[in-house]
């Protein structure tokens, strides 16, 4: 009988080896954590490039861990794991707002909290005015009810203002001045803003120009922009980049006293499903959200444009590298992402524009007959004083050279776009492709539909709002097919390849009414303006999420749920792609997440499913607009 002999010695090794690989694999599993929070039975919109819908999703710390089905990532909890069914209810990347001046929201909407005295803002109240006097008569009461110092500076800001108007216009225009304000300020120095933001314009009495103007006449001489009377001396009005002295030598409030009501406003966007919003911020603000972020209490991302640089920044050659060294730094709730102008044109009538009107925006027509073009050299506003040097383009110039972004940017005329574009070709081909790619464009309010292969070439980015209500007026100003072919062209630029973002740059305005009007392009009669400009569930969702966290250079980081992305979400009271667009405005977030921490949940929510809210925002977005105490106005 043959026998067969056996190698233990080999047999032995074998299962040596068997033994490390299966205690290799036991020690990775164990190695690795159960998630944090686990949300299943929903459908979880990842936003991923193929729009993954999956069942469930794994959070572990600050990032997403996994998504999957339901049977992969219950796997993946253990004894300490919140798990929550969804119960088919939707979950999102947290919106993402490219645009909305949170710090002037919270002053109008909760400044009562602080008075004019804890904002350093007093108000022009324009309702009824129908002279100048009827403002110096505003300004002497202020004066005698706070009895400032003698050369203590004040600033006014305007409410109920209204462009159409002509007693107001007349007024602002016309009938305010230096020597006016001298009448009821003569010892101190007064910046008043008129109906538009002060980044495009202030009239201010001679207190403020004798300061101003010895130390920093040369400069205003060259770059203006400074309204003069017949005989040639400095009336008042100072458009940009001239005003940025007087706004810069205001007094500012104490970070302590405006924390409270942007934690407040704050806590607002979150119960709306935002996890990032984006501004340009004074030094004043980015004070007090330091301060919050030292407190634990910065709720949502807040990457922000530092505009406080631009305009008293006097010597470009050598002060925009260091500025330029300044991008991307932060930390991961704020982080700088542009350094830029604010405005490069203004707003309605004042958008820089080629196109022929064809009726009236408002009664300002005549002052900006071509808007306000602030990278013209020859200057048509207002009752300027000529100017030898374009501050604007000079700082596009040395920002290209220097890595310094141009971003949180009020842009909203055709004109201004491909004036911008030119110079991002030559800028492109003098530094190289990268030293323009993710410039960006804020409002969208008039695009023309050929500069969009341009703009996708370049790399150049939209952050666009919403025309709930303006439709109709742009139509009166500049004829139906440019308001039906050149307003807020949304699918046309995702088309070109161009990176567009949803921007709300309003308080008040819904997110999710803004989302249906993206769908809808319905005004308040249920007019569709711009039909080919809908969007589906799938762009919206785009639109909405990710291609905001590509405005905000995150994109490796934010904007869908994929593993190892922050964890920043938002859980729907509904299945989000069954809900037909003419119902989106009534959608409710339950509960809203950034890096893995709930800052906000729905009562409903939180007692359903015993949710640890210590820390935690449980309210309505009804009820958290209730608390409002509005001052009427901002520092803005």
């Amino acid at each position: 009988m043959k026998m067969h002999r056996i190698n233990y010695s080999l047999c032995g090794i074998g299962l040596i080896c068997l033994l490390a690989i299966s205690v290799g694999r036991l020690a990775a599993q164990q190695s690795t954590p159960p998630a944090d929070m686990i949300l299943h039975n929903g459908k979880i919109l990842t936003v991923d490039s193929n729009f993954t819908i999956a069942e469930a999703i794994a959070i572990r710390g600050n990032l997403v861990a996994a998504v999957g089905t339901n049977q992969q990532i219950l796997a993946l909890g253990g004894p300490n794991t919140k798990t929550i069914d969804l119960k088919g209810r939707s979950v999102i990347p947290g919106i993402n707002d490219t645009h909305n001046h949170i710090h002037d929201y919270a002053e109008n909407s909760y400044g009562g909290e602080i008075g004019s005295e804890g904002l350093l803002a007093y108000p022009i109240d324009w309702k009824g005015v129908r002279t100048a006097e009827d403002v110096l008569n505003q300004v002497r009461g202020t004066i005698a009810k706070y009895k400032p110092k003698s050369g203590e500076w004040m600033y006014f800001a305007s409410v109920n203002d209204n462009m159409n108007d002509q007693n107001i216009v007349t007024v602002m225009i016309d009938g305010l001045n230096r020597w006016e304000l001298d009448k009821a300020a003569p010892n101190n120095p007064v910046v008043m803003a008129l109906a538009w933001p002060n980044v495009n314009g202030v009239v201010v009495n001679s207190a403020a120009i004798d300061n101003i103007l010895p130390k920093h006449g040369d400069f205003i001489k060259k770059y203006g922009r400074m309204w003069i009377d017949s005989a040639g001396r400095p009336e008042g009005h100072f458009e940009s980049p001239a005003n940025r002295f007087f706004l810069a030598a205001l007094p500012t409030p104490s970070p302590s006293s405006l924390a409270p009501i942007y934690k407040k406003y704050m806590e607002e966007l979150a119960a709306e499903g935002v996890t990032t919003l984006v501004t340009r911020l004074p030094e004043y603000a980015i004070n007090a959200f330091q301060l919050l972020e030292s407190r634990g209490e910065h709720l949502l991302r807040l990457p922000y444009g530092k505009e406080s640089f631009f305009g008293i920044t006097e010597n470009l050659n050598v002060d925009m590298k260091a500025i330029g060294k300044l991008m991307g730094t932060g930390s991961e709730k704020r982080w700088i992402i542009s350094a830029a102008a604010s405005a490069l044109d203004g707003a309605g009538t004042r958008s820089c524009t080629g196109i022929v009107r064809q009726g009236t925006f408002s009664l300002i027509d005549t002052y900006w007959p071509n808007g306000q073009c602030n990278l013209d050299i020859e200057y048509k506003g207002g009752k300027g004083a000529a100017i030898s040097g374009n501050y604007f383009r000079e700082w596009l110039d040395f920002g290209a050279r220097d890595g310094v972004r141009l971003a949180n940017t009020h842009v909203t005329g055709e004109r201004t776009i491909k004036m911008v574009l030119g110079l991002m070709d030559e800028y492109a081909k003098q530094y190289g492709a990268d030293s323009v790619k993710g410039w960006a464009f804020d409002h969208c309010l008039l695009v023309d539909p050929a500069d969009l292969p341009h703009a996708a070439k370049l790399g150049a980015q939209f952050s666009c709002y919403s025309q709930v209500n303006g439709s109709e007026a742009l139509a009166q100003a500049m004829g139906d097919k440019i308001a039906n072919t050149f307003s807020i062209p949304v699918k046309s630029m995702m088309k070109a390849g161009v990176v567009t973002a949803y921007e709300s740059d309003s308080d008040g305005k819904a997110k999710w009414k803004d989302l249906q009007w993206f769908m809808e392009r319905k005004d308040p009669r249920g007019k569709v303006w711009g039909p080919q400009e809908r969007l589906d569930h799938q762009e919206v969702l785009r639109f909405f999420t990710r291609m905001g966290a590509d405005y905000v250079l995150k994109g490796d980081k934010m904007g869908s749920l994929e593993p190892g992305k922050w964890a920043d979400l938002a859980v729907l009271d509904r299945d989000f792609m069954a809900t037909p667009p003419e119902q989106m405005s009534t959608v409710q977030p339950q509960m809203t997440m950034v890096g893995g921490k709930i800052v906000f949940a729905h009562p409903q929510f939180a007692q359903e499913n015993s949710l640890n809210t210590a820390g935690v925002v449980v309210s309505t977005l009804k009820d958290l607009k209730a608390r409002r105490k509005p001052l009427g106005f901002s520092r803005r």
